[in-house]
C-alpha cells in the first residue's frame, strides 16, 4: 500500500517504561502521522485476561473486548494491532472484528515464544515477527502470514543526554542478568571501569534504569557490550544493538552472522571472538579513542538513515496489502 495515513488502535504494555520497544513503536506510529488511539495495558490491568498465566512475549494473553469496544467502535479503526505480550482476542471476537478491519498482531521475543504463539498468530491477518529463524518455523507450522520486521528506533534516542557522574564508565552492560554472562561481566568489572545495568545480577550492578535513567546511563559510557545469546540459547540481532548504536556509543559483540544485514563489523560496529578477544580490543578502543568515536558515530549515522521504527513502519505498510473490510462500522 502506499504512505495513507491509518487509523490504528494501538494494544499494549509497557513493562519496559517509556524506552522499552512497544513505547518506541508506538512512537514510530506516531512519527509517521499516523492517527491512534492507545490501549494502554499497564494503566488498565483489568482489561487483561491470562488464564494460562503466560509472560515474557508467551500467550495468548486476551484482552477482554467487551470493556473496550465502545471506543473502538468510535474510533473506527483500520487496523488494531496487537504490540507483543502475546495478546490477542478470543477467536470469535477476533473472526468478527476482522469484518471490519485488519488485525495486526506484533511478536517481538522470537524464537524464544514460537512454542506458545504459535497457537493463535495465524489468525491475524498480519503478523510480524524479530526472528528470520522463526519465519522458517512459522511457515513449517503452516503459518503464513507472518512477516520478518527487525528491530529498531524511535528519534529520541539520537537525542544526547549529559553524562552523569553515578554512571559514568569507559564499557557498560546494559541488560538483565543471564547465567552466560557472567563471566564476561565478572571480567569486564576486573579489568575496567564497567557498570552493569539490569535485574538479578549476582555481583555489582547499578539495578534497572528505564526512562530518563536509561538515557543517562547509556550516554555516560563510552562502550557497551552486547550479548546475542536470547534466554532460549538463540542468537539475535536485539533491539539493545540498535538503541545504543543510536547514541554514538561504540558497541561490542560477539560475532555472527546476521548482523552483517545491519552493521558493517570494524566500521560501524566491533565484533569479538571471545573473552580474551573482547578485553584485547577494549584496551585498544581505550587507547585509540578518535578511532572509537568515528566507528561509534558510523553506527549512528547508519541508525538514523536505516534502522529507525518509522522507517520499518513505513516499509511494513508499503509490502502488506491491508483488507477492504467487508463491513462498515456500526453505530454504538
Amino acid at each position: 500500500m502506499t504512505d495513507t495515513v491509518l487509523k490504528i488502535v494501538f494494544i499494549g504494555r509497557y513493562t519496559e517504561g517509556r524506552t522499552g520497544i512497544v513505547k518506541s513503536i508506538y512512537l514510530g506510529l506516531e512519527e509517521h502521522g499516523h492517527e491512534l488511539l492507545e490501549i494502554n495495558l499497564s494503566q488498565r490491568p483489568s482489561l487483561i485476561y491470562n488464564p494460562h498465566k503466560n509472560f515474557g512475549g508467551h500467550g495468548p494473553v486476551y484482552v477482554k473486548w467487551e470493556l473496550i469496544k465502545e471506543e473502538i467502535i468510535a474510533f473506527e479503526p483500520d487496523v488494531i494491532l496487537f504490540c507483543a505480550g502475546g495478546l490477542t482476542f478470543e477467536k470469535p471476537v477476533l473472526d468478527e472484528l476482522k469484518k471490519y478491519c485488519s488485525i495486526i498482531g506484533f511478536t517481538l521475543s522470537d524464537p524464544d515464544v514460537f512454542p506458545t504463539v504459535q497457537s493463535f498468530v495465524g489468525e491475524f491477518d498480519h503478523h510480524t515477527t524479530n526472528s528470520p529463524l522463526a519465519i522458517e518455523m512459522y511457515k513449517n507450522a503452516g503459518i503464513h502470514n507472518t512477516h520478518y520486521m527487525p528491530f529498531a528506533i524511535d528519534s529520541r534516542f539520537f537525542t544526547p543526554h549529559r553524562p552523569i557522574f553515578k554512571y559514568k564508565s569507559d564499557v557498560s552492560i546494559i541488560g538483565h542478568f543471564r547465567p552466560n554472562r557472567l563471566e564476561t561481566a565478572k571480567a569486564l568489572q576486573e579489568n575496567f571501569r564497567c557498570k552493569i545495568f539490569g535485574r538479578g545480577w549476582p555481583i555489582p550492578s547499578m539495578g534497572p534504569v528505564y526512562d530518563d535513567e536509561w538515557f543517562k546511563a547509556m550516554y555516560s559510557t563510552k562502550m557497551v557490550v552486547n550479548f546475542p545469546l536470547t534466554g532460549a540459547g538463540y542468537t539475535n540481532v536485539k533491539v539493545g544493538i540498535f538503541e545504543a548504536a543510536a547514541t554514538g556509543r561504540l558497541i561490542f559483540t560477539e560475532y555472527f552472522e546476521e548482523m552483517e544485514h545491519f552493521f558493517e563489523y570494524g566500521k560501524e560496529i566491533i565484533a569479538y571472538s571471545d573473552q580474551a578477544d573482547l578485553m584485547k580490543k577494549i584496551r585498544y578502543f581505550l587507547q585509540h579513542t578518535d578511532e572509537a568515536e568515528a566507528i561509534g558515530l558510523a553506527g549512528q549515522k547508519k541508525c538514523a538513515d536505516n534502522h529507525t521504527w518509522k522507517h520499518r513502519l513505513e516499509t511494513f505498510f508499503k509490502e502488506v496489502r491491508l483488507k477492504t473490510p467487508e463491513k462498515k462500522w456500526p453505530p454504538i
